[in-house]
C-alpha cells in the first residue's frame, strides 16, 4: 500500500524550505531546497513503485510471452512514464531554446569585436549563460527521444532481445 502520507509530509517540508527561500535568499535555504525535492522526489518514486505489481509483467517479458494492451501500457508507464509527464507538463523547451538563440546571438555579435579585457569576461558570461539554456533543452529532447525509441522498439510483438532487456531493467527497478 503506497504511504501518502509520507508523500504529503515531503511535499509540506518541500513548500516550507520554497517559501523559506523567497523570505530569505541564501544559499543555505536553496541547497536545502534542493535536498528537500530531491527527497520528495524519491518518495513519489517508491510510492508508485508500490502501486506495480512487477511480477506478472516480469514472468512474461522473460518467457517471451505477448503483452496485452494493459500490459504495454503499464510498461510504457514504468519504462518511460517519467518522459511523457516530463514532456506532457514542461513548457520550458521554447523558453530555453529562446534563450540559447539570443546568447548564441549575443556571442555572434562579439564576434566581430575586438576582444579586450572586458569583451573576453562578457563572452565567458554569455558562454555559462548559454550552458545553462543549453541544459533544459537538451533535457526536453532526450525524454523525447526516450519516449521516441520506446514506441519504436515496442511496436508489434517484443522480439526475444528486447523482452529479455526490458525484464532487467524491470528488475532492477523493483530492487
Amino acid at each position: 500500500m503506497p504511504d501518502y502520507q509520507e508523500v504529503a509530509a515531503k511535499i509540506s517540508e518541500a513548500l516550507n524550505a520554497a517559501e523559506q527561500c523567497s523570505t530569505t535568499e541564501t544559499l543555505e535555504n536553496y541547497n536545502l531546497l534542493g535536498e528537500q525535492l530531491s527527497e520528495l522526489e524519491s518518495s513519489a518514486r517508491q510510492s508508485l513503485r508500490s502501486q506495480v505489481g512487477y511480477q506478472p509483467l516480469l514472468t512474461k517479458l522473460e518467457s517471451g510471452s505477448p503483452l496485452t494492451a494493459e500490459e504495454l501500457k503499464t510498461l510504457r508507464s514504468l519504462i518511460v512514464g517519467d518522459a511523457d509527464a516530463y514532456l506532457k507538463y514542461d513548457d520550458d523547451f521554447l523558453q530555453s531554446k529562446n534563450e540559447l538563440d539570443k546568447v548564441i546571438y549575443e556571442i555572434r555579435e562579439i564576434k566581430s569585436r575586438s576582444l579586450d579585457f572586458e569583451t573576453l569576461m562578457h563572452l565567458r558570461v554569455l558562454c555559462r549563460e548559454a550552458s545553462s539554456a543549453l541544459g533544459p533543452t537538451l533535457h526536453y529532447l532526450e525524454q523525447k527521444e526516450r519516449v521516441r525509441n520506446f514506441e519504436e522498439h515496442t511496436r508489434g510483438r517484443l522480439d526475444n532481445d528486447a523482452s529479455r532487456i526490458l525484464a532487467g531493467i524491470i528488475r532492477a527497478m523493483a530492487n
